[in-house]
């Protein structure tokens, strides 16, 4: 079954802002392609693992006019290209980490991918390198004419999907974000999958106004879900490319306010902080700190901080932690599904013989991503 849904959330005007927030409208796709439940012969998991991963402008080899300079025919990219790459992908997924616990299934339960030109190259990634890991449902979503979209590959029901972007009239988002609510044994998941924009094109400062519009939409969405759900505390990822490292604040010199913001820093000392709902996420390392309030801040856990990687992506050398698996409140209060473990795939082929991530290079046809796939365990509590 396949059905498209075109999502707009409610219009709501900002304290500190004259412009009307409407969203742009965006494209999504969700498909099952397998009617029995992949667990249902079984008895329910008590343990499931997601991964996120940017899989560096994955193209077909069809040209639609808005794919990237070194993916167009007259630099050579064709379908043969195309063909190739996928089973390049093939082979390093073979080499993908195999499961702990015996029995259960090779690679995560659900993935987050970035980076992908549209429904179609999902759907080829499902059945080609992906299908050892026999996910049996798949959501994609992009805005009209974009260039790249995201999606998720699930071995749990996608029960709904939505499709979320923000503009005033000073900027936009220039992603959608991809909402999916993913039926686990006992409750439900709400995945959030994220790609901001990049510090390209200008300084990182000009820039930064583009992922706070990102951190507000996440915000926004998530004090609706709070007030949806007002007897629960919803289970909630954030994932993906946010292009903002764990300590940005830090890098960038605590000059300004950045999209993700340390828990333990006042952020109320710049004028953006006053605006509701707030321009900006808190992140910690502590559970203690955890929160998604009514309104105000929302205070999400970040692995990064303990973390025995340096990064998922470099930068000229340097380690960046820009992918991200942001998590609710609720994987931390001691029922239901918990936080386990947090883990990037940085073995070969996934990283070059100097241990930076494998690029994909599209003229000679080699290598596997410029980002590494970031990984987080979680285990149900039995009652």
């Amino acid at each position: 079954m396949v059905r498209s849904f075109f999502h707009r959330l409610m219009n709501k005007h900002s304290r500190l802002q004259l412009v009307l927030l409407f969203l742009v409208q965006g494209l999504l796709f969700l498909s099952c392609t397998a009617c029995e439940h992949p667990f249902s012969a079984k008895k329910p998991p008590t343990h499931f693992r997601l991964a996120s991963w940017n899989l560096q402008a994955f193209f077909d080899g069809q040209e639609a006019g808005t794919e990237y300079a070194d993916f167009k025919a007259k630099a050579s990219w064709n379908e043969v290209g195309y063909k190739n790459r996928l089973q390049l992908l093939t082979e390093a997924l073979s080499r993908w980490p195999e499961p702990q616990t015996r029995g259960e299934q090779p690679g995560p339960d659900i993935i987050a991918l970035l980076e992908v030109e549209n429904a179609g190259v999902l759907q080829d990634l499902r059945t080609g390198p992906f299908a050892r890991f026999q996910y049996a449902y798949s959501a994609f979503s992009a805005n009209p004419a974009s260039t790249l979209g995201l999606g998720i590959l699930s071995r749990f029901p996608i029960l709904s999907t939505r499709s979320h972007s923000l503009q005033n009239a000073s900027y936009s988002t220039p992603r959608p974000m991809l909402e999916a609510e993913i039926e686990l044994p006992g409750e439900r998941l709400f995945l959030f999958v994220c790609h901001w924009k990049s510090k390209l094109g200008s300084s990182s400062e000009e820039t930064e106004a583009l992922r706070r519009s990102s951190a507000e939409l996440v915000t926004r969405r998530l004090h609706e879900l709070n007030q949806e759900h007002p007897d629960t505390q919803p289970l909630v990822l954030v994932v993906g490319d946010l292009n903002e490292n764990a300590d940005e604040f830090e890098r960038q010199g605590e000059g300004y306010l950045t999209a993700l913001m340390p828990a333990d820093r006042v952020a109320e000392t710049f004028p953006e902080a006053d605006t509701e709902p707030c321009p900006f996420i808190n992140i910690s390392g502590s559970p203690a700190d955890l929160s998604i309030p009514a309104s105000g801040p929302l205070t999400l856990y970040s692995p990064w901080y303990k973390a025995a990687w340096p990064g998922s992506y470099a930068y000229q050398g340097n380690w960046e932690t820009i992918d991200h698996i942001l998590m609710a409140p609720a994987f931390f209060n001691g029922t239901g599904w918990e936080y386990g473990a947090f883990s990037v795939c940085d073995q070969s082929p996934f990283v070059n013989d100097r241990g930076y991530p494998n690029s994909f290079n599209p003229r000679t046809g080699t290598g596997v991503s410029d980002h590494l796939p970031i990984m987080a365990d979680f285990y149900q509590i039995q009652r």
